[in-house]
């Protein structure tokens, strides 16, 4: 994990060098996370079967960096670093409630559409894959008894989104699926969702 997020950090780097003065572009975010961890009916766990499964969404939060190439026109790349905190919470036949913290570095590579790009104020979309690295997770379950097993070391996602930038400031809100089960546990299938909100500084 270490030797990736060095290299993304690299990267971000090296092409800060190479493009600053051709619409590179580099900031800071911030923001929070309405997530769950959505998983199907039908668990499989301890010998019993669980048909009832309720997700629950709870906050999280989101805090790192982004940065801006320009492709063609009014496209442009945007990929970005931040550390993440998604949590969720899930009943099993009203029976069982588990709450689930994942933390993460999520690495999107986002396509930027700008759809109205004025002097001061510029409207754009986002869409495009997301990878997230778990960095730790935290699990509270009321039955001792019970383990759902630990998530798995690395998810991909789809983020779709739109913003508004208001000279240096930017406010941009998306939805996140995830594309792939998260459990490393057998008779559990269990996929993130997430609908974020964040503030960004363009730093240059």
């Amino acid at each position: 994990m270490k030797k990736i997020l060095v290299s993304c950090f690299a990267l971000i780097l090296s092409a800060s060098m190479l493009y600053a003065g051709d619409g590179f572009q580099l900031g800071v975010k911030a923001g929070f996370n309405s997530s769950s961890f959505d998983t199907s009916n039908g668990v499989k766990l301890n010998n019993e079967t669980y048909q009832n499964v309720k997700n629950d969404f709870k906050s999280g939060y989101i805090l790192g960096a982004w940065t801006s190439f320009p492709l063609a026109g009014n496209i442009s790349l945007r990929p970005e670093v931040y550390y993440s905190k998604k949590s969720g919470k899930v009943e099993y036949d009203s029976a069982i409630s588990e709450t689930l913290n994942y933390y993460s570095w999520d690495i999107p590579v986002l396509v930027k559409l700008n759809i109205l790009d004025l002097d001061v104020v510029n409207i754009y979309g986002l869409a495009g894959p997301a990878l997230s690295i778990r960095a730790d997770e935290k699990v509270s379950v009321d039955e001792r008894s019970f383990d759902s097993g630990k998530m798995k070391s690395a998810n991909w996602n789809l983020q779709l989104g739109a913003g508004v930038e208001v000279m240096r400031f930017g406010l941009d809100a998306r939805y996140e699926w995830g594309l792939n089960d998260i459990s490393s546990k057998s008779g559990i299938d269990r996929k993130t969702r997430a609908l974020m909100f964040s503030l960004s500084y363009r730093l240059f």
